[in-house]
Parts: structure tokens; C-alpha cells; sequence
């Protein structure tokens, strides 16, 4: 198990972590497709599988698994404090 380590980070250090997620993925994915195994993916609602000859095979139709969030719209409202008086 890994422990979590607390950092400190500024806020121009958060905004970059989507972009370097993306960079550290596609990476892995180039990695991936340069070795000699076969890469699985989906692509377009599609599950695909490439070979290290570049081959492509579609292996299932994954369309049924892709929802669209049903997002409440409420108005979130702060308690007002009530002071005794004594």
C-alpha cells in the first residue's frame, strides 16, 4: 500500500496537473504501442485492440457504457446563525 503524502502546491502547479496527466498518458500509450505487446483502447465508443505490426482489430462495441450525468441545479444556501442573548 502507498501512503499519501500531503504537498503543498500553488495554484498555477494545480492548474498544470490536467496537462501533465495528458502528456503522462500519452507517453505510456506511445511506450505501449513501441513494445511488443498488443494495446487495448477505446477509440469513437469502441474497443480496440492494436498489434505491434499495427494491426487493428475491434473487439466490442462499448457504446452502451457511456452515460450523461444527470446534474441537480441547486442553489446551495449557508445556515444563518442565530445568537443568544442572555
Amino acid at each position: 500500500m502507498t501512503a499519501f503524502t500531503a504537498m503543498k502546491t500553488s495554484v498555477r502547479e494545480e492548474a498544470m496537473i490536467p496537462k501533465l496527466a495528458i502528456e503522462a498518458f500519452t507517453h505510456a500509450f506511445e511506450q505501449a504501442n513501441a513494445s511488443s505487446a498488443d494495446v487495448v483502447y477505446v477509440h469513437n465508443q469502441q474497443l480496440i485492440q492494436q498489434n505491434k505490426l499495427g494491426e487493428i482489430v475491434v473487439l466490442k462495441n462499448v457504446s452502451d457504457a457511456y452515460v450523461v450525468p444527470k446534474l441537480k441545479h441547486t442553489v446551495l444556501k449557508r445556515k444563518k446563525k442565530h445568537e443568544l442573548m442572555a
